[in-house]
């Protein structure tokens, strides 16, 4: 078990080079059996010099229990998690701000007995899609069912769920639509 999930990892770490992935510090990046995470070309930041925002920790993409990571061309992310169960779909040119989450799931059962017996089915779960040119501020944490259109700016630590058109900028907890941009 131990090294097969040791040989997963370095297959995963060649196959993300051969993309021409720009790493900076050491990151987590792992695709449990049945998950699938496809990065395009762009840069991770996981040193603490590498973004001056002060990262609290290492950039962490992971895929487990059939989830699935997909991350067009261009993309810029800075210690932060991306934790799939579902699916998390990210387009072309988006720009992750430090220390964000993007989770489409809610990692335990709420009912307190399914919680208990640890039971992986009882998860609720639904797809996250950002669409192309989206920016992302610093500690924001977007969930699960979120689906973000074009060219949106999401606000420093806004908490996003629902669905929201191209061309805005939203922020908040709970994130609203501040302003809306002319293309």
């Amino acid at each position: 078990m131990i090294r097969t999930l040791v040989f997963r990892a370095i297959y995963i770490y060649l196959k993300l080079f051969k993309r021409n992935l720009k790493l900076n510090g050491f990151c987590v990046i792992f695709s449990f059996s049945n998950s699938h995470i496809k990065l395009g070309k762009g840069c991770i930041n996981s040193s603490p010099t590498s973004n001056m925002l002060g990262l609290w920790q290492r950039t962490i993409i992971i895929a487990r229990h059939g989830g699935t990571v997909s991350i067009g061309d261009g993309f810029g992310i800075s210690g932060s998690t991306i934790y799939s169960i579902s699916s998390i779909s990210i387009g072309r040119n988006v720009l992750i701000g430090a220390n964000c989450k993007i989770i489409d799931n809610d990692f335990h059962p709420i009912d307190p007995l399914l919680r208990i017996q640890h039971k992986i089915q009882s998860i609720q779960r639904a797809p996250i899609t950002i669409g192309n040119n989206c920016f992302i501020g610093m500690n924001s944490i977007i969930l699960k069912g979120t689906i973000v259109g074009n060219n949106v700016v999401i606000g420093a630590g806004s908490v996003v769920h629902g669905t929201f058109p191209d061309n805005c900028i939203i922020a908040g907890n709970p994130a609203k639509i501040i302003k809306i941009i002319k293309p």
